[in-house]
């Protein structure tokens, strides 16, 4: 089999035959994994779009020296902070991936911390004051977004990375280019930008302090990957299956009752009518005279 054929064939979230099956044991681990989900004990992040210099996960996680796994062309970030367990998955930029790989990372990113994660943070560059938003750059994050459904857009938050120096007029800028995004995800945004009057842990908890918002706004409910509601699917329709049948051919536990002829019954003689008999020929009779 062809390189290209077979990757087209492997499951998005571990890259194993068949991707079916695969998909579908992932759904039962969310499953599993959503029973048993403990309160606000942890929280699960992804980061999608061009992170660069790793700003993103370095504010979430409060931490310079990051030590995370790689899965894929993904990173998975595991801390915690004050008794809270904290999981951050970092997917590659748009602008780091062929074409062909961008589907398969993205889904995979939000297979990365089951259940599923509470937040997905899009990161969308500042940069030099002299930089304009790019239009395409704006489309392209929508576009990538979709990817995941329109469910997404409920655990989104829009993150402006700023470089240093950028000034308050080019955010607003990029935060006017971003305006159909915003809409998408309830107008949900934060900037993220070294000041000199906020250290690195200030920065950190603000930004914690607006994905909690976010938990909370949904009730600690997370994004589930697609896979999870294709199981149910199926479940579904196979539950429906079964009933259809049960009600063409009757209940496999009370099965239909057949009444059987016990013998008692006695059928009725047929009485034969007897057959008439026409009279004979009264002028044939011995008594009758032919006159008088």
């Amino acid at each position: 089999m062809k390189p290209e054929a077979q990757r087209s064939k492997l499951c998005v979230s571990c890259y194993q035959f068949p991707r079916r099956a695969c998909c579908e044991a992932a759904a039962r681990t969310v499953i599993m994994a959503t029973k048993s989900s403990q309160g606000g004990s942890e929280l699960r992040i992804v980061i999608l779009g061009n992170d660069e210099e790793n700003k993103v996960v370095k504010s979430v996680l409060n931490c310079e020296n990051l030590t995370g796994e790689k899965v894929g062309l993904c990173t998975l970030h595991q801390s915690e902070r004050g008794g809270r367990k904290i999981s951050v998955v970092e997917a590659p930029g748009w602008d780091r991936l062929r074409p062909d790989r961008i589907k398969e990372e993205i889904i995979r990113s939000v297979s990365l911390c089951p259940p599923g994660p509470h937040a997905l943070l899009l990161v969308i560059p500042v940069k030099t004051p002299s930089e304009e938003p790019s239009v395409g750059e704006m489309n392209a994050s929508e576009m990538h977004m979709r990817l995941l459904s329109e469910r997404v857009w409920k655990h989104t938050i829009v993150l402006f990375a700023c470089d240093d120096g950028v000034d308050q007029q080019t955010i607003q800028k990029h935060i006017h280019s971003a305006e159909k995004i915003l809409e998408e995800c309830g107008r949900r945004f934060h900037v993220l930008q070294k000041s000199t009057c906020e250290s690195p842990s200030q920065i950190h908890e603000l930004l914690l302090k607006k994905i909690d918002s976010l938990v909370e706004e949904n009730h600690r409910d997370f994004f589930k990957p697609q896979a999870y509601y294709e199981l149910i699917e199926q479940k579904t329709e196979a539950s429906k299956t079964v009933t259809e049948l049960r009600k063409r051919h009757g209940s496999l536990d009370n099965p239909p009752n057949f009444i059987k002829d016990t013998g008692d019954s006695k059928k009725k003689e047929s009485v034969e009518t007897p057959k008439h008999r026409p009279s004979e020929d009264m002028t044939k009779m011995p008594w009758t005279s032919n006159s008088l």
